[in-house]
């Protein structure tokens, strides 16, 4: 897992798992850093492997290396596939209990429900579905064009299925926001995991830091992170 440290130096440690495909060289997520240094964070961002054969051994192991290489973080930020992975974390011991979850992919979203039982029953782990990003999906101020297409592979699909299906029970620390239109994670995995005093919803897209509003939005992921779910009651 790649990483980068962003913010001042003598900031606040955060970890930000990010999501499926995200890096941080693209502009939604640099404004997300900006804005996050501006807060007084000092962010280790994760970057997640797109297509993996193990759960465990390419998301988890790996996580917990890149946690013991830095300085001990008192808080947890996700995004998407970055909060199915820390939700394993937290319940492993890895990861504190403090996390702000954006898009929590902890559920397929119907419209993923089929395909991915198709795709997931063929033995192998190639890319065989080519995935583009659009900015409907993302977020109004998402920039696709910032991105490559990337493949989709049976053994994701199977993996990531598993670890859905396998969730440890959400922290007392964790917190999620979500857009009910959220085309790409199943919002309703969301709901049943948390109570509706832990669910903070937005209008836009799947990037709350890609969308319209999202200055209001990240203000109060921030608020949460400091100050726990009781800041968004």
């Amino acid at each position: 897992m790649n990483v980068t440290v962003h913010g001042p130096a003598a900031g606040d440690p955060l970890l930000f798992v990010m999501g499926w495909g995200n890096t941080a060289d693209q502009p939604a997520v640099r404004w997300l850093l900006d804005t996050l240094a501006g807060a007084g964070f000092r962010t280790r961002a994760i970057e997640i492997p797109t297509n993996v054969t193990s759960f465990e051994e390419e998301y988890l192991a790996p996580l917990a290396d890149a946690v013991a290489d830095g300085p001990t973080p008192e808080r947890v930020l996700t995004h998407s596939t970055g909060g199915l992975i820390a939700a394993h974390a937290v319940g492993a011991g890895v990861l504190p209990e403090r996390v702000v979850h954006l898009s929590p992919w902890w559920g397929l979203n119907p419209s993923q429900r089929l395909p991915f039982r198709v795709l997931g029953a063929l033995p192998t782990s190639r890319a065989l579905v080519s995935v583009e990003p659009d900015r409907e999906t993302l977020g109004d101020l998402a920039a696709p064009d910032a991105r490559d297409p990337i493949g989709l592979s049976p053994s994701f699909v199977r993996e990531i299925r598993r670890a859905q299906s396998s969730l440890p029970s959400a922290a007392d620390g964790a917190v999620a926001f979500c857009t009910l239109t959220d085309g790409l994670v199943g919002v309703d995995a969301i709901g049943e995991r948390l109570p509706a005093d832990r669910i903070r919803l937005y209008d836009g897209g799947h990037e709350c830091f890609a969308s319209t509003g999202r200055e209001s939005v990240v203000a109060d992921a921030v608020t949460a992170l400091r100050d726990g779910p009781s800041a968004l009651r």
